[in-house]
């Protein structure tokens, strides 16, 4: 009863419930349904369920259910089918574009690349492997590659392979998700740089690479600013979503006390951007419209800049739903606007649907959404600072409850001091990106921003120093959990039978209080 009544007080969370389910129907059966034929399946099942008319309401609805579930089944088999390339098993000589920065890694350097030419033909539909590159004993020239040269090279491509196998964490999946279909070595001698034409490759891959290009420019400033590796890696991380400097250490320190969160761009640092954006442009109260449109581009192209992560999509997504309900004066976050976001996004890559960053974020905001009002306001309190840091355990509280059983699925932790964690990684977090933003302000004026870096550097180094005393108490963590899916369902089940008893429990409190009182 609590359920449906939920259901209906959300309709896009039932479709986005049977949109997930036709995703995960088709994923499954694996089937080869031409994009238009089930899309016009998918019209003609929805139109026929509109037209049925008022008289026949559950009929309706089950139509247009049913056309949902096949818009998933669709769109995951075209999806599929665009990440099936026919890999050769031989040497190919091709040209590419590498759309990430190298990153060393012993005696080889990684990075992304994206095929245009095989065997000096043209691709009409370019395709991204992973590649790693032998590094070479005498020559440097691996120092001069980085994003958006081109190159062409001559090696093997083969199927993708997890490098994770005894853990839930699926690799090869969570490449697919990120447009992934191979993966290559080449031998130090069989590359060279050479102007590759982009294009083969669309707008928004153009646009993307300009962006990639540009947020290094920003971290060649990062490194000028005299940083230590582990608050330069930190820093990074929060601002512009590069963790190629975090090392092993530092990202373990992260997840023990239950902080690896504040190093993937998500929904808290958006929304600081968003609020300290806001801030500056606040006085122009009569143009809230056009005030509120500067500041979801600024969103937008920050998300660009960082690579489009999944957790910042959903964010922005969020954020700009918000936007329109605050000059619409409608009601603003809910549960209906977490199922548009989720609808938005599995509508353009279904395969986002596997993703880590999209689940473990999605499940974050639901735990708040549905948790942080009744335990907020379990306590009455007075006090300003008592109610902000209530506040703030109560939305580290919510979101634990909604991803503590992924966390344990996919890395077989769970941190048990995260509540503690969070009292001082969100403060922390706020004043970094805070300052990362006046320092691109005060770039003019050197005095100031050298300031600022100061106080960049101070807070970053605090909080890796907080958080190394916070991993090293006893029973920070709890280790080699092993966990498979069903148990995963099952666990949410007990979290969703607990919720509703509770809610029940409440209801009949307050009956009670009523009564007696009457």
């Amino acid at each position: 009863m609590e359920v449906d009544k939920a259901l209906n007080l959300c309709p896009l969370l039932r479709i986005a419930l049977m949109l997930i389910l036709g995703i995960v129907m088709g994923d499954a059966i694996g089937c080869r349904l031409p994009l238009w034929l089930g899309l016009a399946l998918t019209a003609v099942v929805v139109v026929g369920g509109l037209t049925i008319g008022r008289k026949y309401e559950t009929v309706q609805g089950v139509c247009i259910m049913m056309g949902v579930l096949l818009l998933g089944a669709t769109l995951v088999c075209w999806k599929n089918k665009l990440l099936t390339v026919s890999l050769a098993g031989t040497p190919q000589r091709y040209q590419a574009i590498v759309t990430s920065e190298p990153q060393e890694r012993g005696k080889t350097i990684r990075c992304d690349l994206v095929v245009t030419s095989l065997d000096n033909q043209i691709l009409s539909r370019p395709f991204n492997v992973k590649a790693g590159i032998l590094k070479g004993t005498t020559s440097q020239r691996w120092k001069r590659l980085h994003v958006g040269d081109g190159i062409e090279g001559w090696s093997v491509f083969e199927p993708l392979s997890s490098f994770y196998p005894e853990s839930n964490f699926n690799y090869v999946r969570w490449l697919h998700t990120h447009g992934f279909v191979a993966q290559t070595f080449i031998y130090y001698r069989n590359w060279n740089k050479a102007a590759v034409s982009t294009a083969g490759l669309s707008r928004f891959e153009r646009v993307k690479i300009h962006a990639m290009k540009l947020r290094n420019s920003m971290l060649e400033r990062y490194r000028m600013l005299g940083l230590s590796q582990d608050q330069y890696a930190v820093v990074a991380a929060m601002t512009l979503g590069d963790k190629s400097g975090l090392t092993q250490a530092l990202k373990t320190q992260y997840s023990v006390t239950g902080a690896s969160h504040v190093l993937a761009l998500s929904g808290l640092h958006l929304g600081i951007i968003y609020a300290v954006l806001i801030l500056l442009l606040g006085r122009w109260k009569r143009r809230q419209w056009l005030v509120r449109a500067v500041v979801l581009l600024a969103i937008w192209m920050y998300v660009v800049l960082v690579g489009l992560p999944t957790s910042a999509i959903r964010s922005a997504t969020m954020l700009t739903l918000y936007s329109v309900c605050v000059v619409l004066g409608r009601q603003r976050a809910s549960i209906n606007t977490l199922a548009f976001a989720a609808l938005v996004m599995l509508v353009v890559n279904p395969l986002s649907l596997w993703d880590v960053g999209f689940q473990m974020s999605f499940m974050a905001v639901l735990g708040i959404l549905v948790y942080y009002r009744p335990i907020f306001h379990a306590l009455t309190l007075q006090n300003t600072a008592v109610r902000w840091l209530w506040g703030l355990t109560v939305v580290s509280l919510s979101a634990q409850i909604g991803t503590a059983p992924l966390v344990m699925y996919y890395f077989g932790r769970f941190a048990c001091y995260s509540i503690l964690t969070n009292i001082i990684v969100v403060p922390a977090a706020t004043l970094i990106l805070y300052g990362a933003v006046l320092m691109l302000l005060a770039m003019p004026v050197v005095a100031v921003q050298k300031m600022i870096t100061m106080a960049m550097v101070y807070v970053s180094g605090l909080l890796n120093t907080l958080l190394g005393h916070i991993a090293r108490l006893p029973g920070a963590s709890i280790e080699n959990i092993s966990i498979n899916t069903w148990q995963v369902y099952l666990i949410y089940m007990v979290i969703l039978s607990t919720t509703i008893l509770a809610r029940y429990a409440m209801k009949i409190r307050q009956q009670e209080r009523l009564d007696t009182f009457g």
